[in-house]
């Protein structure tokens, strides 16, 4: 089981979901439901660079996720590290699930922390 640390800095505007230990593909979106359900801001950073992915190849359980409504607010941002070369697979499955697209969020997936925050802050001032 994963644990997991979370923290909103509403100065910037910015919640931030750290993720340690061992990770199965369901953890990934029970972390991106915590953050649905809870107080949140429009810029989000999901950080699993610590986390160590079991059976993480391309092939994630479609079919196991649920349905549920997400409301990404037009605007948003969402930033996750990934471990390489887990992080261009999910890039896909992770707007789907997201639904990004219905609500012109944005969504991106990065291999390291600085790039990942210099996107979400590029632009910060109008997503608050």
């Amino acid at each position: 089981m994963p644990k997991m640390e979370s923290f909103i800095d509403r100065s910037i505007g910015l919640t931030v979901i750290t993720i340690y230990g061992e990770v199965n593909p369901l953890d990934l979106f029970k972390c991106i439901d915590h953050y649905y359900e809870g107080d949140r801001t429009n810029l989000v950073l999901f950080d699993f660079s610590d986390a160590i992915f079991e059976n993480a190849g391309p092939e994630f359980p479609r079919k196991t996720l649920s349905q549920k409504e997400r409301y990404s607010r037009k605007g948003d941002r969402k930033a996750f590290v990934l471990p390489i070369p887990v992080e261009k697979d999910l890039k896909g499955l992770l707007q789907e699930y997201c639904q990004t697209e219905a609500n012109e969020s944005n969504l991106d997936v990065f291999n390291n922390l600085i790039d990942a925050n210099k996107w979400l802050m590029e632009s910060k001032d109008a997503h608050r």
